[in-house]
Formats: structure tokens, sequence, C-alpha cells
């Protein structure tokens, strides 16, 4: 009787044990996801600010240094004139204004608006090609800058192809006028977010990779596999930070400061911290990248360095419909 009452009672234990791990498995909530995207409603207007500030020491072979230093800050508008469609989401883009200052050697150039523009001077040239250029940027369903694409870019196009009307217009003048006018520079400056938002709802404690694609001095810098995360929530912002550890620059020609000549990058690395601040409504409030690399250039048999520093800053004025 004893062992029967004694066996009766371990199969009652094993049974609730049983039944607990059940209870406790179908018992735990899941976590919360939230949806984290850009939106652009047709007729409403976002103006940003977004200034770089870089500095640039190259080192030569022979040890011998050149120091310069360039701020420049572009007052932008974004704007939807048509509803999402075919996966893209199109807004219209407009570069209104800039201020420019530019610091070597002890000199100091300037340049804001309703002054006179220093068009003899290339790196303000670089600068001021996008200058009221409108133009359609569209966004893929990942939110990176699929394309852009505009008439006024059209027309400059065939207008800088045909050689225009500028006197000795040579290949090296019409790069910088067309590299200044390519996807990589003006998303550079239009879309604060560079592709960091995740590709569909994601948990607050998520980690989430995604290729990242930066300009540092004009230099095209890309990482793979850029790491993002939620690292702060402040009410109806959500504070999302990527980190690039690994940044690759493409290896081609292009035009730097003070170099007659076509550049070639052949090598560098670089770092970044890229941090935004969403709306919950779809709209970024403020985005910050601060940036290192040392790239490695040629020009002929001469291979020097370039130590680039910059800080990127993108800040939303205001928004207005109309």
């Amino acid at each position: 009787m004893i062992r029967s009452l004694a066996l009766l009672v371990a199969v009652a234990c094993v049974a609730l044990a049983q039944e607990g791990v059940r209870g406790g498995t179908t018992g735990e909530k899941p976590k919360e996801t939230v949806a984290l995207f850009l939106r652009f409603p047709v007729e409403r207007l976002f103006e940003y600010v977004f200034t770089d500030t870089t500095a640039v020491q190259r080192i030569y072979s022979d040890s011998s240094t050149l120091d310069y230093t360039r701020t420049v800050t572009y007052y932008l508008s974004l704007e939807a004139v048509e509803a999402p469609r075919d996966g893209l989401t199109s807004v219209q883009v407009t570069i209104d204004s800039l201020r420019y200052s530019f610091s070597s050697g002890g000199n100091t150039l300037s340049y804001k608006p309703n002054d006179q523009m220093p068009l003899q001077f290339p790196d303000f040239v670089a600068a001021v090609v996008p200058l009221n250029r409108q133009f359609q940027m569209y966004y893929s369903p990942y939110w990176d800058v699929a394309k852009v694409e505009g008439e006024m870019l059209d027309w400059l196009r065939n207008y800088i192809a045909e050689g225009g009307d500028v006197p000795n217009f040579d290949s090296l003048q019409q790069f910088v006028w067309l590299r200044n006018i390519s996807l990589p520079v003006l998303a550079h400056y239009a879309d604060p977010q560079k592709g960091a938002l995740p590709n569909g709802r994601v948990t607050l404690d998520s980690v989430w990779k995604k290729p990242f694609t930066i300009l540092a001095d004009g230099i095209e810098f890309r990482q793979a596999d850029a790491r993002t995360r939620i690292v702060e929530q402040r009410g109806p912002v959500f504070v999302l930070q990527t980190q690039c550890d690994s940044l690759q620059p493409t290896l081609e020609r292009l035009k730097l400061y003070n170099i007659q000549r076509f550049v070639e990058i052949v090598g560098g690395s670089g770092t970044c911290t890229h941090t935004v601040e969403l709306h919950k409504a779809g709209f970024v409030e403020s985005a910050e990248t601060m940036l290192t690399a040392d790239v490695r250039c040629k020009v002929r048999n001469e291979v020097f360095t370039q130590k680039i520093r910059s800080r990127y800053h993108w800040k939303l004025r205001g928004q207005y419909d109309y």
C-alpha cells in the first residue's frame, strides 16, 4: 500500500513538472517590435541644414605635408511630389544656398550668400556645382538611394559633354562638374540616414547589418556589413547608431585639392560612427557622422597619404504643408 502511494505521488510530480514547463513557455511575452521607416507626405516640405567640416593632412613621400580644413554648409529642401510607386520612394531635392570656408597655410577663403563667388578657386567650384540643381532622389525598399535624376541634371550633363561655353574646359574640369552631380555626392548631402534603417520590423535590442556608403574629402568609402542598433528611445524619437570599423575606399581616379592631375586611389581604410535621430512619424530630426580615414594615393610615381577627419551634421530646420 505504501509502495503504491509513493508511486502515485511520483507520477503526479512528474506530470506537474511537465505541465509547468509547458506553461512557462507559453506564458512568456513576445518582444516588442518597431517599424522604422521614412515617410514623405505629398505636399509637405522638409528643410534641412547640412554641415561638412573636414580636416586633411597630406603627407608626401619625402615627409613634407600639406594641411587644409574645409567647412561647407548646404541648405536643402526635400519634398514628395508623388506617392511611392513600384517600390521606390521619390523625393524632390533642392540645394537652396551654401556657406563655404577653406583654410590652408594661414590663409582663409570664405563665402556666404550674396557674396561674390570666388569661382577662380577650384575647390569652391566643386562645392558650388550642386547649388540650385533640383533633382529627384529615389529610395529603394531597403532605404538606400537607388538613383538620382532630373531635367536640370540632364541639361548640365549634356552641356558639359558638349564642352559648354567655357574656354579650356578640359577633362579634369569636366570630371569635377560631373562628379559633383553624381549619385554618391548628391546622396551624401541629401540622405541623412545613409541607408541605416532596417528592412522590416525589429525588436528594440536588435542589431542589423547593411551596406554603408559615405564620402570623405570627396573619396567614396564603403562597408558591406555595417552594424546598426537602437541605442536610445526618447518619447517618439528613436536614436540609431551605425558602427563602421572597416570602411574601404573605392579604387578610382579623382580630382583632389591642389593637384592638377587625376589622382589614383590605391588603398586605405576608415572608421565612422553614424547616429540618426528618427521620429516615429517617419522623418529624420538630426544625424551626425564622425569619421576618420587614411587613404593612399598616387600621381605618376608619387605615392602620398591623405589623413582625413570629418564631422557631418544634418539638422531639420522645419516642415511645412502647402
